[in-house]
């Protein structure tokens, strides 16, 4: 007996009744939009494939899926007709007869399996610039929900000699400016708008350089941080602050770096400008090392250098009157996260868009309206790839080559890029990105808009 025949002619037996046990396609769907034309095969288990591009057609192999004859035309730019073709009982093929020469996207989804063919109307660019060890440009047009996106992208490799940190656009101190403008001042490689303000320019948002906090937000949100020489994306930041006289009267701070209002105390340092701007309604404390120096009802006190001044309006500054030159005060001021507290570096932004690999759009735990977060407009965001390389991402929109994003869009799209934590920033006008101190995008108000804290990539 040939005992190896027999024991092929069972394999070939075997092999046939799976094939045959295939599982089958079980929908063809289609949708156009003005960007691509989607097709959709839908199955019960994962659809195995192989691809074969020719001259004007697009050929799926789907050997372990059985299929119908499917047929389906088109009055389309690119796309003449599709056919889903059975090959054999355990197998099928679908072939895409196209007009002319194509950009395609092919991808597998689970839960439920479907197999994804993209034939996209549009040209797919993706032009690449180093900048400097481990710094590369990308200009990227793209495809993105079945619209026209334009972006601009640069990634940081963890062992390049650069670090990110928040700067004054307006210069030495608080205020408004041009990105360009602050990039080249300060010749920076790369710089990007980041932190959302006011038209005074106050910082709305946690920003510290070099262990100083240049402005602070209560409302806990989410940034970057650098620690220990550790960078990561960290939600939960929220400014709480207090100071404490000789006499335990508690004073709580609710800002840095701001105009001060109606019954408020606000810390002004050297970020500020050379003096707090305050009219003579409040009482202000200029501390040194903790000592009280001086003491003024004027207003507009004088910031001096290793300085702070606390600035009390209203119910406070009648507490205030127990306060003496020479008096040792207590000040606390926390972040939430520990990281936070002892960061040298964080930019605050928000919402958190991914975490640990997920999309997660915490616009309600950050308190970001739905006019911010479902709107396709223009997007700046910062992200981390598993490796440690950032990700510093300009999205234009408002315009007819690009449709911007919705937060929930920028999340997905900032994961196919790789990133495995994300954060959103100040959109819309805003958004801006210098490569050598030359604006790269196009921002929506057809010229750059004056803004107030921005990111930039200094030599270290």
């Amino acid at each position: 007996m040939n005992w190896q025949a027999l024991a092929l002619a069972a394999i070939f037996f075997l092999t046939g009744l799976c094939r045959a046990d295939a599982a089958p396609i079980e929908n063809l769907r289609t949708s156009v939009s003005p960007a691509r034309l989607r097709i959709v095969l839908d199955s019960s288990e994962k659809i195995a494939y192989k691809v074969e591009h020719k001259s004007k057609k697009l050929v799926v192999d789907l050997p372990e899926s059985a299929a119908q004859k499917i047929t389906r035309q088109f009055t389309h730019t690119h796309v003449k007709n599709v056919e889903l073709l059975p090959v054999d009982p355990g197998s099928s093929r679908l072939i895409v007869n196209l007009k002319k020469e194509y950009n395609n996207k092919i991808y597998s989804l689970v839960n439920p399996h479907r197999l994804v063919v993209d034939i996209i109307n549009i040209d797919i660019i993706n032009k690449e610039q180093s900048l400097a060890k481990g710094v590369k440009y990308n200009y990227i047009q793209d495809e993105f929900n079945g619209r026209q996106i334009q972006a601009h992208l640069v990634t940081v490799n963890p062992d390049a000699d650069y670090q990110l940190r928040p700067f004054s656009v307006a210069g030495r101190y608080n205020g408004l400016g041009y990105l360009s403008h602050g990039a080249k001042r300060r010749r920076l490689l790369v710089a990007m708008n980041s932190s959302y303000f006011d038209n005074l320019g106050w910082a709305i948002g946690v920003n510290k350089d070099q262990g100083t906090l240049m402005s602070a937000y209560t409302h806990p949100r989410s940034g970057y941080v650098e620690y220990h020489g550790r960078n990561f994306l960290l939600p939960d930041i929220g400014y709480e602050a207090k100071f404490v006289l000789p006499n335990g009267a508690v004073f709580p701070i609710k800002g840095i770096n701001r105009a001060r209002i109606a019954d408020d105390v606000v810390l002004y340092n050297s970020h500020y400008a050379p003096a707090t701007k305050t009219n003579q309604w409040g009482i202000e404390l200029k501390v040194k090392n903790n000592i009280i120096t001086e003491i003024s009802t004027a207003g507009n006190m004088r910031i001096d250098p290793g300085c702070f001044v606390l600035s009390a309006h209203g119910v406070h500054k009648e507490k205030l009157a127990a306060a003496k030159v020479g008096d040792k005060i207590i000040v606390e001021q926390k972040l939430g996260p520990a990281a936070a507290d002892g960061a040298d570096i964080i930019i605050g932004g928000g919402p958190m868009l991914v975490d640990k690999g997920k999309v997660c759009v915490r616009s309600r735990e950050e308190d970001f309206p739905d006019g911010v977060v479902n709107v396709r407009a223009p997007r700046t965001a910062l992200a981390m790839r598993k490796d440690g390389t950032l990700l510093l991402l300009v999205v234009d929109g408002r315009s007819q080559g690009s449709a911007g994003m919705t937060l929930g869009e920028l999340g997905h799209y900032l994961r196919r890029l790789g990133a495995v934590s994300a954060v959103n920033f100040d959109g819309g006008g805003s958004s801006a990105m210098a490569v050598k101190g030359n604006i790269v995008n196009i921002p929506s108000d057809g010229k750059e808009r004056r803004i107030s804290v921005a990111m930039g990539l200094f030599p270290r």
